[in-house]
C-alpha cells in the first residue's frame, strides 16, 4: 500500500502524530510519503532549537520522503496554508490512498479538492477537543458551518473514513460537524513503548540533577505551560499536598516568562523550593524526566505528552472523566472536576495516601501503554483502517 499524509506543517525531532504515525507505518512495509510546507509551526518559529525554514524539495528521514512545498497563501497566524504544486506532487506519488491530518482548515479543502481531482480515497482524523474549538463567536461559527454545510459533504464521495483520535475529537465531529457514526473507525496517538519506559537508573540521576531527594514524591506535567493547560489548579492542589507528602511539583516543558511567574506566584512560600520548572526539554530526554515522576497531572487540554507519560510507568490524573477514559482504561488513573483545586488535591491525596494502589496504577499504566497506545499498535490499527476504506467494509472499529 502507498500512503501520502498531509500535515500542515512538519518538524524533525518533536514528538507529535506526523512524527511516529508514518515512520512506523512504513516499519511494517508501507510505502509512506509526508507532504508538509517549508516551515515549521508557528509556535517553534524563531526558536534556536528549530529550523527558521526549509528548501523546497525532497528530503528524506528514516526511510520517508519528505516532500517540502513552497506555501502559496498563509493567514492566521501561520496556521492555515495553502502548498505550491501539492495536486502535481500527489499525481506524481500516486498513493493508494491520502491521509489528511485534521477536518478544517485550508490545506485540508486543497488537499480534499486535489483528491478529488485525481480520484484518491482519503480519510481524514481528529484530534481537536470541543473546549479548543467549539464555537464561541458569529464568525466561528460562521467558518465551522462552512465544513459542515459545505466543504465536507461537497467532497464526501473521497473521504472515506473520519479517524477520531478520543471520545471528544468523536463526539465533535458528530455534534460540530455531524459526521454520521458509521463512516468513524476509532484510533488514538500514541507513544514509542521502546523510548518511552521506565528506567530507573534515569529516575535517580535526574532526581539528583534536580535536587530531589530518592524517597520523594513527585507530580509531572509535560507539554507547552500555556493558558489552556489550566496549571494554576494543579499549583493549587499541589500547595495544600506539599509538606503532607514530602511532594515535588515538576513541569516539564517550555513557558512564556509571564505564567512561568505566575505559577510561582500561585505556589506557597513555604515549599516554593519543591517546584520545578524546566523549560523546554528535547523529545528524546523526555522519558528521564516522565521516569523520575510517580503521578502525571493534566489539568486542563490533554495532549501526547500524556500517553508517554503513562508509557514510562507513572499513574494519570486528568479532568476529562468521559472525554478522557481512554487514557485511564485500565484502572491506571483518576480523575476530577475540570477547573476544581480541591476535587485535585482530594483525588491525589487518596493516591498518595495509598502506596500499594500507586504502584498498581503505575504497572497498569504501562500494560495500557504497550496494548492500546504503542505506535507499533496505532499504526498496524489504522493500516487496518485504510483497507478497510479501499475495500469498502464496515468502519466499526471501537476503542472506548
Amino acid at each position: 500500500m502507498r500512503v501520502a499524509h498531509i500535515i500542515v506543517s512538519y518538524q524533525e525531532g518533536l514528538g507529535y502524530e506526523e512524527n511516529h504515525l508514518p515512520f512506523f507505518q512504513a516499519r511494517l512495509g508501507t510505502d509512506v510519503s509526508i507532504i508538509t510546507t517549508t516551515l515549521p509551526l508557528p509556535m517553534w518559529q524563531g526558536m534556536a532549537h528549530f529550523q527558521a525554514g526549509a528548501v523546497p524539495g525532497v528530503y528524506e528521514e528514516r526511510g520517508i520522503g519528505i516532500h517540502r512545498l513552497k506555501t502559496k497563501f498563509q493567514a492566521r497566524k501561520g496556521t492555515q496554508f495553502l502548498l505550491e504544486g501539492l495536486k502535481k506532487t500527489l499525481k506524481e506519488i500516486g498513493p493508494d490512498i491520502l491521509h489528511i491530518h485534521s477536518p478544517i482548515g485550508s490545506l485540508t479543502v486543497q488537499a480534499l479538492s486535489a483528491a478529488k481531482a485525481l480520484g484518491l480515497p482519503a480519510v481524514i482524523d481528529c484530534h481537536l477537543w470541543h473546549s479548543l474549538t467549539y464555537p464561541r463567536g458569529p464568525l466561528r461559527r460562521a467558518y465551522y458551518q462552512l465544513f459542515r454545510r459545505g466543504f465536507l459533504p461537497y467532497y464526501g464521495s473521497v473521504i472515506k473514513r473520519y479517524i477520531p483520535l478520543g471520545p471528544d475529537p468523536e463526539n465533535l465531529l458528530h455534534d460540530l460537524f455531524g459526521i454520521p457514526h458509521s463512516l468513524m473507525a476509532h484510533s488514538t496517538l500514541g507513544a514509542d513503548t521502546c523510548s518511552f519506559k521506565y528506567d530507573e537508573p534515569a529516575r535517580l540521576e535526574t532526581r539528583w540533577s534536580l535536587g530531589i531527594p530518592d524517597d520523594a514524591k513527585v507530580i509531572l506535567f509535560g507539554g507547552r505551560i500555556d493558558p489552556g493547560k489550566e496549571l494554576e489548579v494543579l499549583v493549587k492542589a499541589w500547595n495544600s499536598l506539599a509538606g503532607k507528602y514530602d511532594l515535588y511539583l515538576l513541569l516539564v516543558g517550555p513557558a512564556v516568562h509571564s505564567m512561568a511567574e505566575g505559577l510561582v506566584r500561585t505556589a506557597r512560600p513555604e515549599v516554593r523550593n519543591k517546584l520545578i520548572m524546566t523549560g523546554l526539554v528535547p523529545n528524546a530526554e523526555l522519558p528521564n524526566y516522565m521516569s523520575s515522576a510517580d503521578i502525571a497531572v493534566w489539568p486542563g487540554e490533554q495532549g501526547i505528552a500524556m500517553i508517554e507519560a503513562i508509557a514510562c510507568q507513572t499513574a494519570l490524573v486528568h479532568s476529562y472523566e468521559a472525554a478522557g477514559r481512554h487514557f485511564t482504561l485500565y484502572g491506571n488513573g483518576a480523575s476530577f472536576e475540570r477547573g476544581n483545586a480541591r476535587s485535585l488535591a482530594r483525588t491525589l491525596d487518596s493516591i498518595l495516601a495509598d502506596p500499594s494502589r500507586l504502584a498498581d496504577m503505575r504497572l497498569r499504566s504501562r500494560r495500557l501503554a504497550e496494548e492500546v497506545f504503542d505506535w507499533k499498535v496505532v499504526a498496524a490499527r489504522t493500516l487496518g483502517i485504510y483497507n478497510d476504506a479501499l475495500n469498502g467494509a464496515s468502519a466499526c472499529k471501537k476503542i472506548w
